[in-house]
């Protein structure tokens, strides 16, 4: 049984990646040149190649974003592996595979495409860069595992 809840866990990553490809390529077919807003002020859709990581922070350095995005990938599923006592919740699996799978979409990304497609646009709202749903993937997924362990970590300590 808890074979199968693991293989699960990698199944459902594949399923977001897969999401999150659809999506990035119906992005790169209907608006690469052009900008959609969907509320105005607010949210916007606007194609943006991100040569670089947050930011676009290292531009110009592909292959070493690869190297480094593969080993989180193999470290995070190696401990995943070894430390299953860690994601007794379903809520924890769901964090962890949120992290993979967006780690594994924009890996795509860099590998296929040369960078990641960006087009979440809230700039004129709160001057942030242009994301992705892989990149939200990973960051809810950070946030999370994070106060699951710390949440869980009070809870063991009460005891």
């Amino acid at each position: 049984m808890e074979k199968i809840k693991r293989i699960s866990v990698y199944l459902c990553a594949v399923a977001l990646v897969i999401v999150d490809q659809v999506i990035k390529m119906a992005v790169i077919n209907n608006i690469k040149d052009t900008s959609i807003t969907i509320i105005k002020g607010i949210l916007s859709f606007t194609y943006c190649e991100n040569k670089g990581v947050a930011f676009s922070f290292g531009a110009g350095h592909v292959p070493v974003f690869i190297a480094v995005n593969l080993i989180i990938i193999c470290g995070l599923t190696v401990y995943y592996e070894r430390n299953k006592t860690e994601f007794k919740s379903v809520i924890s699996k769901i964090f962890f595979t949120m992290v993979i799978a967006g780690g594994a979409s924009n890996l795509i990304d860099r590998i296929v495409r040369g960078f990641v497609v960006d087009f979440i646009d809230v700039s004129e709202l709160f001057n942030f860069a242009i994301f992705n749903v892989a990149d939200i993937f990973i960051v809810v997924g950070i946030i999370g595992l994070a106060l699951n362990f710390i949440f869980q970590e009070i809870k063991v300590s009460k005891k």
